[in-house]
């Protein structure tokens, strides 16, 4: 059996990435009301144009791009919560493997940052292979490399396209329903649905039964 995991939003709240972030800006900026500013702007309405209106707010002389380049490659300061690490704990046992949409090199501090490969044996960063979910592309990756293993399981928390490619390829999956999460409210697509992490491992032993 082979355990797949996402990353943002499934082992950790990715709102913890969004707060270091932020952090690492207002310290190269060197005024804490800079992190006031994104924090509120961001809590009231979400991340799409945080960095436009603090340069605005503040009549700034950074580039937009420089503070994408901050927040996006700084060495983030998160932290696995515990039922995560239970969980990884748990899968040890498995083969594991990390299928993670974004930028190559964010998410891949983000996986050291979490000390993740202390768990997990293969991390497959969708942006390094020039594809991205729903593809079945790093899906069969992973098939690929465990070639001799007969089930998948891939445990992620966006039904819109994380569980589509998995689906057509007979994986089974598991929905970890973040309440933290921008796809909290979404309609489950998964073949299991949770809201705590601990139960994935009671889903496991079902699968593994």
């Amino acid at each position: 059996m082979v355990i797949v995991f996402d990353l943002d939003d499934t082992l950790y709240d990715e709102v913890d990435f969004v707060r270091s972030g932020f952090s690492e800006i207002s310290q190269f900026l060197k005024d804490k009301k800079y992190f006031d500013f994104m924090w509120n702007e961001f809590c009231q309405n979400g991340s799409g144009k945080v960095f436009d209106k603090l340069i605005n707010k503040f009549n700034l002389s950074i580039s937009l791009q420089k503070l994408i380049e901050i927040y996006r490659f700084h060495r983030p300061d998160i932290r696995l919560p515990k039922e995560s690490v239970e969980l990884l704990k748990f899968s040890k046992k498995y083969q594991t493997a990390l299928i993670s949409d974004g930028h190559y090199i964010m998410q891949q501090n983000k996986f050291y940052a979490l000390k993740l490969e202390k768990f997990i044996k293969f991390a497959l960063f969708t942006d390094y292979y020039h594809t991205q979910k729903p593809e079945l592309k790093p899906f069969k990756i992973v098939m690929q490399k465990y070639s001799d293993e007969k089930d998948f399981i891939y445990i992620s928390d966006n039904p819109k396209k994380d569980f589509i490619a998995p689906n057509k390829l007979g994986w089974k999956s598991i929905r970890y329903k973040n309440s933290n999460g921008i796809y909290k409210d979404c309609k489950n697509s998964a073949n299991f649905e949770v809201k705590n992490r601990s139960k994935i491992i009671d889903i496991l032993k079902e699968l593994d039964g």
